[in-house]
């Protein structure tokens, strides 16, 4: 029997839980969170099989998954260190960048334990284990980051998560953390932006936000998830993040100039 420890059960950990559930093999999970509350749930849910603490729980596991925010993840990598390991253990996490993370690894792979980097490409607005399905990952990219795994440590866990028919995709640290910062974290920082500039410019209008129309709120829907992750999310990926909002900074500049102007044709090209 394989066994299981995720540490982080929020909307990514608790939904991985999920979808091991519908493994063909069988496995035991131990799932690791601060809040009580949330172990409680998933356990009396049987998401999971067990509560446990990571330092504790490392020890017997086959596969570890850290599933909290970057800043945190870097942190128990550290732990790890320090920690009587199974010898053919996996190590993984599903951080939102990788470049941190696979730098904070190096000290556990120099003592032969394999790691892997990992980031499901998926999420919700909504937050917390409780808000976790097992079909928040169906037909979506999964990035793998090479680390110290073996070929065969890579076909267990793409087995165990065989269920949600994902999409493999591997990549380095710095090509992962360039692209998710143009399609996933900058989006984050626009779609907060709006809805902030929105509710402070219509704060003492009796409409208000009532009256968004649908455009708006798929274009911000995004803007409600965790702020805790994202602020992790936008420390550990600051160069990328700044350098692409420069390049939109510069484009709002263009069509800002272009409305002011009246250029029709910029404006058309631009839409």
């Amino acid at each position: 029997m394989t066994t299981v420890l995720i540490s982080g059960l929020g909307l990514i950990g608790s939904s991985l839980a999920r979808v091991m559930r519908q493994s063909d093999e069988p496995i035991t999970i131990i799932g690791d969170d601060p809040n009580d509350d949330t172990s409680q749930f998933l356990l009396d849910q049987q998401v999971i099989d067990e509560r446990g603490t990571l330092v504790n729980a490392a020890k017997r596991a086959d596969l570890i998954i850290l599933a909290g925010p970057v800043s945190v993840i870097v942190n128990q990598l550290q732990q790890l260190t320090q920690v009587t390991l199974k010898p053919d253990v996996l190590v993984t996490d599903v951080g939102s960048t990788k470049t941190q993370v696979m730098q904070a690894s190096k000290t556990l792979q120099h003592r032969g334990i394999a790691f892997m980097g990992g980031h499901p490409m998926a999420g919700s607005h909504e937050s917390g284990g409780r808000a976790g399905r097992q079909n928040l990952f169906n037909g979506a990219t999964y990035f793998l980051v090479n680390g110290s795994q073996t070929a065969t440590q890579v076909e267990r866990f793409e087995h165990l998560l065989q269920a949600a028919q994902l999409s493999w995709v591997t990549v380095t640290a710095e090509a992962h953390d360039q692209l998710v910062s143009e399609i996933s974290h900058v989006p984050h920082v626009l779609a907060a932006n709006l809805v902030n500039t929105a509710a402070h410019q219509l704060a003492h209008d009796p409409v208000g936000l009532n009256a968004a129309a649908g455009g708006f709120k798929s274009t911000t829907r995004i803007a409600g998830a965790d702020p805790t992750m994202w602020t992790a999310i936008m420390m550990s990926n600051a160069d990328a993040i700044s350098t692409q909002l420069d390049t939109y900074i510069e484009q709002l500049e263009q069509i800002k100039q272009a409305i002011k102007t009246q250029d029709q044709d910029a404006i058309y090209q631009f839409f």
